[in-house]
């Protein structure tokens, strides 16, 4: 006994230390918003059971593990100090540009490498391992959050005559993945880049000026894609015209012909997408091509009235109006509605609105530039997804295959998600300085936000 009693006073010396160090932890952390992420995420499991209960689908039973293996993974992003990915920033970012190479190359050149990245309706988003499938998009929107947080917490910002270079740095930085992602092609993921790169210039404080100026370039950017979609519709109304009558699906009939005469670099499936948002009835006249999802979402979330039909009596889904392969990830919305109603709808975008409130909030009172800026991002990005998502099955925004933070079907998205929230753990739990610890009074977080920040 003798010989061992060092070694025993050793280790509980060590899971003493671990013990204290973890209910540390525990009581820094943020208690709120993992409750909220319990509550989608239980939502969205019933909700993936509803709209797969009548094919017989087992996509619930995937996305508890997905949640399962997120959880884990919030867990070790959350324990570890913001500080660490602010010095590993550049790391990251190259990583993240990396895995997105391969899969951008082979849609460039159209071409596949066996099952490992291959083509799943007309995208090439996946690496393939077996029946699993990453998509480095999801990854790429965090690293790249992560840079543009590091480069902008380096140095504030003002006029723009005095803040160019920083300015072309962050959209050089977004520019490189965003590209990548947009020859997959995938529209959704790329737009997320604009409005959290706008959000943290801002909150960087560039110059008002410069964005009435990126206001005016959308504008005009806006009018030349509306000018191609209307060469577009009319070119498929020609096409019916000389057929005589309205043929069943007229843009699937002339799909790819109209891309060799435009130099936009958007494909014939987004612009039908963007189409059956504006003219439905010029696009699909039977509604049963590119409007055919958005008007089933439509008549599920009227169907849903004020409290819904109730758990699993939704019938949009079940009967195959809302497609298998839409409507537990980019219409999952809809299938909620129809069975909880406007009141459950109201609920859980109030769940997401505090969950910004709670990211804005631990912003505000973050006690470093980066993290301030990194904490705004993730609000960004988590309402930038529901905003979308939302608005598409509501009929007030086209369709872009946005899906619901925590709740839509998918491994690599549901663990991207639980890495953004781990981040914004991380800042939480770890921004208490020594100071704070001592009671000294810490300065005023806008104006340590506001301070300029030196390279780590």
């Amino acid at each position: 006994m003798s010989v061992s009693s060092p070694y025993l006073r050793s280790w509980g010396s060590v899971f003493s230390e671990f013990f204290e160090k973890a209910w540390d932890f525990l009581r820094r952390s943020d208690k709120l918003t993992p409750l909220l992420i319990g509550l989608l995420s239980a939502l969205g499991v019933a909700g993936i059971y509803s709209s797969g209960t009548f094919r017989g689908s087992d996509d619930w039973e995937k996305q508890l593990g997905f949640l399962a293996a997120g959880a884990v993974v919030y867990v070790i992003v959350a324990a570890i100090p913001f500080k660490f990915y602010k010095d590993w920033s550049n790391l990251f970012y190259i990583l993240g540009v990396a895995l997105l190479i391969p899969i951008a190359v082979c849609a460039l050149l159209k071409m596949n490498l066996g099952n490992f990245i291959h083509s799943v309706n007309g995208s090439r988003r996946w690496y393939f391992l077996g029946s699993f499938g990453l998509q480095p998009s999801e990854f790429a929107k965090i690293t790249t959050l992560i840079m543009l947080a590091k480069l902008l917490s380096l140095k504030p910002l003002g006029a723009f005559r005095d803040s160019w270079r920083w300015v072309l740095k962050a959209a050089i930085v977004a520019g490189v993945p965003w590209f990548l992602i947009v020859v997959e092609p995938d529209l959704g993921s790329s737009i997320v880049y604009v409005p959290v790169v706008l959000a943290l210039l801002w909150l960087a404080g560039l110059s008002r000026k410069f964005f009435l100026t990126v206001g005016i370039a959308g504008a005009l950017l806006a009018s030349v894609v509306a000018t191609d979609i209307y060469f577009y519709r009319e070119r498929i109304v020609t096409y019916y015209q000389e057929q005589g009558e309205r043929p069943r699906n007229p843009a699937l009939d002339i799909r790819g012909q109209y891309q060799a005469v435009s130099w936009l670099p958007l494909k014939d499936y987004q612009r039908e997408r963007l189409l059956s948002f504006v003219d439905p009835n010029a696009i699909d006249p039977k509604g049963i091509g590119s409007s055919w999802n958005v008007r089933q979402a439509l008549i599920s979330v009227g169907k849903g009235g004020l409290t819904g039909t109730g758990f699993n009596r939704g019938m949009q889904a079940k009967l195959g109006y809302l497609p298998e392969l839409a409507a537990h990830n980019d219409f999952l919305f809809s299938v909620l509605a129809e069975e909880y109603g406007f009141a459950g709808c109201a609920g859980l975008i109030s769940l997401y609105l505090l969950m910004a409130f709670r990211a804005l909030r631990i912003s505000a009172h973050a006690r470093d530039a980066f993290a301030s800026l990194l904490s705004a991002g993730i609000a960004v990005v988590l309402m930038t997804h529901v905003l979308i998502n939302v608005g598409m099955n509501i009929g007030l925004m086209p369709v872009t295959g946005l899906s619901l933070p925590f709740l839509s079907y998918g491994g690599s998205f549901v663990l991207s998600c639980f890495i953004l929230f781990g981040l914004l753990q991380s800042v939480h739990s770890h921004t208490l300085r020594e100071g704070e610890r001592n009671g000294a009074a810490v300065p005023d977080a806008a104006e340590t936000a506001r301070a300029t920040i030196s390279p780590a």
